[in-house]
């Protein structure tokens, strides 16, 4: 699986103009800054630190004075580290337990080989990186190098439209350790926050929560209160949790033969991705050769292998805590911490659970004291729709309305929803009319922030491919305050998803340089060009138009393909859909045939019932003295 597929929850934000600045029919003009400021006499913007997501931290491994990149922080294998005997072992236990049809060692060798993958993660008892882990820096984007600049504002977080507000030297990074510890995160940010008044001369900053920065939130509100924050910005953040996580740690996955014999292994393949165009066909000849285990060899490879995984990573770090939501805290932490040799992790844990059950209480707080909070979530999908479709495995997969990775609940603070494409029952009563959605499956007025709370309909987790969530964050600091009702037509409280992120990381700037190249026509010049203007309009949208958005995407890519500055997009050759249509049907009748069974198994099975019928029947030789 790719690295940074895995346990993704990948999310982005904050980048375009805010609630008073036209639409943008050209590219923006330089970012301004605000140097002047000093103690006493600071601007009147404060300064925005980002708490980016999962994957968005660049996480460095340390051996012997050399580094070695490990991605951003996400659980990352590494075969180097695997010993030639552990190879070995799964080499010799792999064709045994085919051959005996039972489990000869496989597990284990699977098992030993996984722990020793994610070796350079691992976490001890006392809740740190065994290795030297050493999370990177990138501090103020002013005083960031190219490389650094490109991760943070295009990779990482793409943040242009709150520096087009408050300036380069006004917006930073806090980055942290997926591995490691919750309360550490908390305190380095808490370092953070004043190393960054410092710097800019202002007495409170700016916070935007993006997915797992929301996790850090929690415990820095709870350690360290709210005296320092002037506007905290929760974007899909993940401020109590997800089911989903949950399900992965509990190991609560769908059972269905269906799903895990015919369906998992093709959508698998496909987010892996190694054979393009032949990816599904991979999937569903898994699927086929998965059947040469007996049913418990091969469920007890999965259930091994996410064991060492949970061993060897999860289980002692706090951080991974800090994903679960506080109503299913208390069964996993007695399932995993209730023994003497986890009481450092357990204390850890049980203060960032204590953390989350008072955050409603901190959050009101603060607002009450004058900080300004938003949250934006995005909901109407199940688990691994439209994107990340290994999720599809987790056993509340259907159950849960939510963004793909996050509960819409548990983003949104509180609000009510139905199930991913069901409208609440005609004997819901709101608790204060005026927000539900128009689709009837939501309802706002059950959040702790009602008038501050704002949804994306049908939008997956990774928000920073939609320019109407990133221009809704900006204006939060253009027009602090803002809620709901301060300009519902612009900005409403529900509207759909939309997908941009082609149009702003590539599309616009590849069609920009066809246009500089001078090798076109007069007429598709001037035709590009209005794509192009057509483009940035686009992305100025605060209510997005899934459909403009598409049109001009496909129209600038067109163009791009006929000049050469782009290839023909991807088609799988007749070849490759007439094998993937035979592996499917294969697939699917070898469902129907044997069920939830190996191939032994079920040939045993029918020898055993025919035997029983032919005995019923009277048909079967009896071993009987002779006359």
């Amino acid at each position: 699986m790719k690295p940074r597929k895995i346990l993704a929850l990948l999310l982005t934000l904050a980048m375009a103009m805010g609630l008073m600045i036209p639409a943008i029919a050209a590219p923006p003009a330089p970012y301004r800054n605000h140097n002047n400021c000093t103690p006493g006499n600071p601007c009147s913007y404060s300064p925005i630190i980002i708490l980016p997501g999962i994957n968005q931290s660049q996480t460095y491994l340390y051996v012997d004075g050399e580094r070695t990149n490990i991605g951003g922080g996400t659980v990352f294998p590494d075969m180097s580290a695997v010993s030639p005997w552990t190879i070995a072992s799964v080499a010799g236990s792999l064709p045994a337990s085919l051959l005996l049809q039972r489990n000869v060692g496989l597990h284990r060798s699977l098992s030993r080989l996984i722990s020793e993958m994610f070796e350079p993660q691992r976490i001890g008892l006392d809740g740190r990186p065994v290795n030297d882990l050493r999370t990177e820096v990138i501090g103020r984007v002013s005083d960031m190098d190219d490389g650094q600049r490109h991760f943070a504002l295009n990779v990482s977080v793409p943040a242009h439209g709150v520096l087009d507000i408050v300036g380069e030297d006004h917006v930073f990074f806090y980055a942290f350790n997926l591995v490691g510890c919750i309360w550490e995160n908390a305190s380095g940010l808490a370092e953070y926050i004043d190393y960054v008044l410092d710097k800019t001369g202002h007495d409170r900053v700016s916070l935007v929560n993006v997915s797992l920065g929301g996790t850090v939130f929690a415990a820095y509100i709870e350690a360290y209160g709210h005296d320092k924050l002037d506007q905290v910005v929760n974007v899909v953040s993940c401020l109590n949790g997800t089911s989903m996580f949950a399900d992965l740690f509990a190991m609560d996955v769908d059972q269905d033969p269906e799903f895990l014999y015919h369906h998992w292994m093709p959508v698998l393949m496909d987010e892996i991705s190694i054979a393009q165009g032949w990816d599904a066909s991979i999937g569903h000849l898994v699927s086929l050769l998965a059947r040469t285990f007996p049913n418990d060899v091969f469920h007890g490879i999965f259930r091994y292998v996410w064991t060492a995984i949970l061993d060897t990573v999860m289980i002692n770090c706090t951080q991974f805590w800090a994903m679960i939501p506080a109503a299913r805290y208390p069964a996993l932490a007695e399932r995993y911490l209730s023994g003497p040799d986890h009481a450092i992790i357990r204390e850890r844990a049980d203060r960032f659970h204590q953390a989350q059950l008072n955050l409603n209480d901190n959050v009101l707080a603060a607002q009450r004291a004058g900080v300004h909070i938003n949250n934006v979530a995005a909901g109407g999908l199940a688990f691994g729709e439209l994107d990340y479709g290994y999720f599809q495995a987790v056993a509340t997969r259907d159950d849960i309305n939510s963004d793909g990775i996050i509960d819409l609940y548990l983003a949104s603070m509180g609000a009510t929803a139905a199930q991913p494409g069901q409208r609440l029952p005609a004997s819901y009563v709101p608790r204060r009319p005026g927000y539900m959605s128009p689709c009837g499956s939501i309802d706002v007025s059950t959040a702790v922030l009602p008038d501050n709370t704002w949804i994306f309909l049908n939008q997956h987790h990774e928000v920073g491919r939609n320019d109407a969530v990133l221009n809704l964050v900006a204006a939060f600091f253009e027009n602090p305050g803002m809620n709901i009702r301060t300009n519902p037509a612009r900005f409403p409280q529900f509207q759909q998803g939309m997908h941009t992120n082609d149009l702003r990381r590539w599309s616009l700037n590849d069609a920009q340089r066809l246009v500089d190249s001078g090798d076109m026509s007069p007429a598709n010049e001037a035709a590009l060009r209005a794509a192009i203007r057509e483009g940035y309009a686009v992305r100025a949208l605060t209510v997005g138009d899934p459909a403009r958005a598409e049109a001009v995407t496909a129209e600038i890519n067109d163009m791009l393909i006929a000049y050469g500055f782009r290839g023909e997009p991807f088609q799988q050759t007749q070849l490759q859909e007439s094998v993937e249509t035979v592996l499917r049907s294969l697939s699917f009748a070898t469902l129907n045939l044997y069920g939830n069974q190996g191939y032994s198994e079920a040939f045993i099975l029918r020898l055993w019932i025919n035997a029983f019928r032919r005995w019923q029947a009277g048909e079967l030789h009896t071993n009987r003295p002779l006359a």
